[in-house]
């Protein structure tokens, strides 16, 4: 047993940075990115139990750590709906491993002053952890905050940041970081992983729709479904055949928060580039989201290829909306209209 067990594939990752440590070589500053479902926060917490001698936080992702955190702030009298809406500026195992996650969907500079203040203000005594999660909804302040820090990091401090947006994070953070990069697993890996932990759904056609992302694979296999990739092609189905288009869309959206509607964004190309492939005559094998065919082929006469590329560059402008923190409404709304619009001329 080791504290990587948890993670799917990832093996050279896990190797090298048991390596660095075993040579006490081990930089102060790491950047784990890859997107969403690739294993960083549960690497990172490895990487801090390590580190540290001892499982800190808990796998996986920090699951049953998080669970007893709530039950404790239950039974001190916070409300669940505060609870589940906000968390606490900064987790802590026993003093030498923090844990800083957003508060709702933005990490605060606020949460890094504390950090300093009363964490890491003194000396320690022997090695301290920080894994930052989700590092791409700081704002500029936070960031810049940070760097100041790992420029000069108190001794024996390692701090590990996590990010799934490589292309958001500052240069200047990126250089004093040794990046580790996450890639997709090969299909044999997953497979093995899930059925050692009995996993009994379809999980051949959820390695076809998951495309070596572990996470999302077995979310496929157990749950049959994905909540932003069926709302992406309700939003294509309601652009092409509802009257009432902009305000079905808009009411399914209202409630999202802006990590999920970046998600939502990503989805709604993988069903746009699945359509023009099911224009030019692809088989099942080629599709992204294969699972989705029959929807994709009603709805085929309705889009032409110039509105589904259309398609793809909105959404990617509008990624960038999000990013820069305008308000998800407007997001929402300008991206109806723009896809609107686009099936209309044709």
């Amino acid at each position: 047993m080791t504290y990587f067990d948890s993670i799917i594939g990832q093996d050279s990752i896990k190797a090298h940075l048991s390596e660095l440590v075993s040579r006490n070589a081990l930089p102060h500053s790491l950047l784990f990115y890859g997107e969403a479902g690739l294993g960083k926060l549960d690497m990172a917490i490895g990487l801090a139990s390590l580190l540290l001698g001892r499982q800190v936080f808990s796998q996986p992702k920090g699951e049953a750590y998080l669970a007893d955190v709530k039950e404790a702030r239950l039974a001190n009298g916070e409300m669940e709906k505060r609870i589940e809406a906000e968390g606490l500026p900064i987790y802590m195992d026993k003093g030498d491993a923090f844990w800083i996650r957003p508060m709702k969907t933005t990490l605060k500079v606020e949460q890094w002053y504390s950090l300093l203040q009363d964490h890491l203000s003194v000396a320690g005594n022997g090695n301290r952890v920080v894994i930052v999660e989700d590092f791409h909804t700081a704002n500029a302040v936070m960031a810049n905050a940070m760097l100041k820090t790992i420029e000069e990091p108190p001794e024996q401090v390692y701090f590990i940041i996590i990010t799934n947006k490589i292309n958001t994070v500052l240069p200047t953070i990126i250089s004093r970081c040794m990046g580790v990069g996450f890639n997709s697993v090969d299909i044999d890996t997953i497979r093995t992983a899930l059925v050692e932990r009995g996993i009994t759904g379809d999980i051949e056609q959820a390695l076809l729709a998951g495309h070596g992302n572990p996470q999302l694979v077995e979310k496929l296999a157990t749950q049959g479904r994905i909540e932003m990739l069926e709302l992406a092609v309700k939003v294509m189905d309601t652009l092409a055949f509802e009257t009432r288009w902009f305000s079905m869309i808009s009411l399914a959206c209202e409630s999202l928060p802006r990590e999920s509607l970046s998600e939502l964004m990503h989805w709604l190309r993988l069903v746009s580039r699945d359509m023009m492939a099911l224009k030019m005559g692809a088989q099942d094998g080629q599709l992204q989201v294969p699972m989705y065919k029959t929807q994709l082929l009603r709805l085929l006469p309705r889009w032409s290829m110039q509105a589904l590329a259309k398609v793809i560059t909105e959404t990617l402008q509008a990624e960038r909306a999000l990013r820069l923190h305008i308000k998800t409404a407007l997001v929402v709304d300008g991206l109806c209209i723009a896809l609107h619009d686009a099936r209309e001329e044709d």
